[in-house]
């Protein structure tokens, strides 16, 4: 009530200070609480994956394995850090599913392929963005004497404002879901073919395989239903795109 017409920005303000807090002490200070972070051996896979950061000037600083194994075969790699300061967490399901370390160092390139092509940056910048047009839209669905007059209210009170805002703003939900799966399925595709140029291409095709099966993935599913309801493209889409990079550096 308070805030006026300028709500929004409040909002908006507060939900990005919570993700730049939350993206610096998860890492650090809460994911250690539930799993064990330990860092990788030296062997031939860390050289394999230091030489590949240094060829790509990623600045790695750290290197480590988690427990997922704990709780899920699910099977991933992820990266975190600000500026100088980046860290590479392995899943030990990842090191356990992959036949060898190129396999590894496959699904790395791919993940690498998203920092060095922005597409963090690029999907951190778009949430904010749809952040404020959504608090900017609950401040004028707030704001509307008529609109709330029209659903048979006197006065405007708050709960009400944002059951009317979250009932109109559905359409346009479904509608921003499926062109962000589109933009993240893209993503996807530009990273394979990062990690292809990179020369992983068959290790990547052979990870993709391993990984779809022990996560127990949809593999082939429609394409008209998983560009609306997948952000990742399924297993043969990807195959397939990757089989079309191959064909066209040929011709």
């Amino acid at each position: 009530q308070n805030g006026g017409p300028y709500l929004a920005i409040y909002l908006w303000g507060f939900m990005f200070a919570l993700a730049l807090l939350m993206m610096t002490i998860y890492p650090i200070m809460i994911a250690p609480l539930f799993n064990k972070f330990t860092p990788l051996p030296e062997g031939s896979l860390r050289e394999k994956i230091e030489k590949l950061a240094d060829s790509l000037k990623f600045p790695l600083k750290k290197l480590f394995v988690v427990d997922g194994s704990t709780r899920s075969s699910h099977s991933n790699a992820y990266m975190y850090g600000f500026f100088k300061n980046k860290r590479i967490v392995l899943y030990d399901t990842l090191i356990q599913q992959c036949s060898n370390d190129n396999e590894i160092v496959s699904v790395l390139a791919h993940e690498l392929g998203h920092w060095k092509l922005n597409h963090t940056a690029y999907s951190f910048v778009a949430v904010q963005v749809l952040t404020f047009m959504q608090f900017g839209g609950y401040t004028l669905v707030r704001n509307s004497k008529d609109l709330f007059e029209s659903f048979g209210f006197e006065d405007q009170p708050v709960i009400i404002g944002l059951i009317i805002f979250m009932h109109t703003i559905i359409p346009v939900q479904h509608l921003l879901s499926f062109c962000l799966n589109l933009v993240s399925r893209a993503f996807e595709f530009q990273a394979d073919a990062f990690a292809k140029n990179l020369g992983y291409a068959p290790e990547l095709r052979g990870a993709l395989v391993k990984l779809q099966e022990e996560n127990l993935s949809a593999m082939n599913t429609d394409p008209w239903y998983s560009a609306y309801h997948y952000s990742h493209p399924p297993l043969v889409e990807r195959l397939s795109a990757l089989e079309d990079l191959d064909s066209k550096k040929d011709n």
